[in-house]
């Protein structure tokens, strides 16, 4: 049976109690939220809507050769800060409700207990939606007024090549460009690594990626096996320890490592989804998220939280609830990183 947020052994004693527990038990609906660094602010630590991240870029010359006993005289160089700013969502549930009749009538059950349900599905589908904000190419929204409904900046979108209309990147710190797959779904090993070389020469350092990659994207990946020769020997070793018994078909690559970059792939199905209905579009199959990982941040102002509005609404008609949080994707950097996207036509 599966587990639920009601199911944990954990004591829920601090403020985030909740929402860890929620992630933990949804590890296959919430991939990206699982793997992603969490801190938990708090509202007087988060401070504002808006937080200043300084990027770092990658290291250039320091160096002038000199006479013996040359005192430094001149040539001192400031370095400037360059900052980037991260935007707070506020997210509301669309929240339940359960009708005294169904708590009565289901009060002689033992396996489940349907108030709980509801909570536990709202709450999965609200943390649902937030992961898919997070994969997708949504642009930050400032505050600039009290009914401003703020957005923070997704994870497709840290990673456009090309200038943001509000809250840009330097030009010098942005990914260095994006991997484009034909509309057929066609990628190549040779395309895969000349694209890896060219963010690597970019970011002037070696890259160790996490990519979250829509699942034809992983599938397309595990096909370079089928397009890579091998030699005689190898072959000959692939007869000897073949087993014939095995009727199991096992194709799939999770971990790649060229000379460019150490590369961890994982399958995740809300990326790049369509930013009205939140879920994905025909292209979000091929598409993908390449990131160093200590580089990226969820950070909950408000974790996710349940609100029980029963004694305050409940006349007659029955328990109703919902589940709201205030968060934002940070990043730090993002030129070692680069997303995937398929050619619409």
């Amino acid at each position: 049976m599966a587990i639920s947020v009601f199911d944990s052994t954990k004591n829920l004693t601090r403020h985030d109690d909740y929402t860890e527990c929620l992630i933990a038990t949804k590890r296959e609906q919430l991939v990206l939220i699982n793997q992603l660094k969490r801190v938990y602010p708090g509202m007087k630590a988060a401070k504002a809507w808006e937080r200043s991240n300084e990027l770092r870029g990658k290291q250039t010359k320091s160096y002038n050769a000199v006479a013996e006993g040359t005192d430094k005289k001149d040539q001192f160089k400031m370095q400037p800060h360059t900052i980037v700013k991260s935007v707070m969502e506020l997210g509301y549930s669309d929240g339940y409700a359960i009708t005294r009749e169904a708590i009565e009538l289901n009060g002689g059950h033992v396996d489940k207990n349907e108030h709980k349900v509801k909570i536990e599905d709202d709450g999965a589908n609200f943390a649902r939606s937030i992961e898919h904000i997070l994969g997708s190419r949504q642009e930050c929204v400032p505050k600039t007024a009290s009914d401003t409904v703020t957005k923070t900046r997704g994870l497709m979108c840290w990673l456009q090549p090309g200038a943001h209309t509000v809250n840009d990147i330097a030009a010098d710190f942005r990914p260095a460009a994006e991997l484009v797959i034909a509309k057929d779904g066609t990628l190549t090993e040779e395309a895969f690594k000349a694209h890896l070389l060219q963010v690597r020469r970019h970011a002037g350092h070696a890259l160790s990626l996490t990519g979250f990659v829509g699942i034809g994207l992983k599938i397309a990946v595990a096909d370079f096996l089928n397009r890579i020769p091998t030699t005689a020997n190898i072959q000959q070793t692939l007869l000897r320890t073949v087993d014939y018994h095995n009727t199991e078909i096992f194709q799939q690559i999770d971990f790649l490592k060229y000379d460019t970059a150490n590369i961890k792939l994982i399958a995740l199905d809300g990326i790049d989804c369509d930013l009205t209905t939140l879920e994905p579009t025909a292209l979000s199959a091929m598409s993908g998220a390449f990131i160093e990982p200590d580089c990226f941040q969820l950070e909950f102002a408000r974790p996710i939280t349940h609100e029980d509005l029963s004694a305050k609404l409940d006349f007659g008609s029955g328990k109703k609830g919902w589940h709201h949080a205030l968060f934002r994707l940070n990043s730090t950097g993002v030129m070692g990183s680069f997303r995937v996207s398929q050619a619409s036509a």
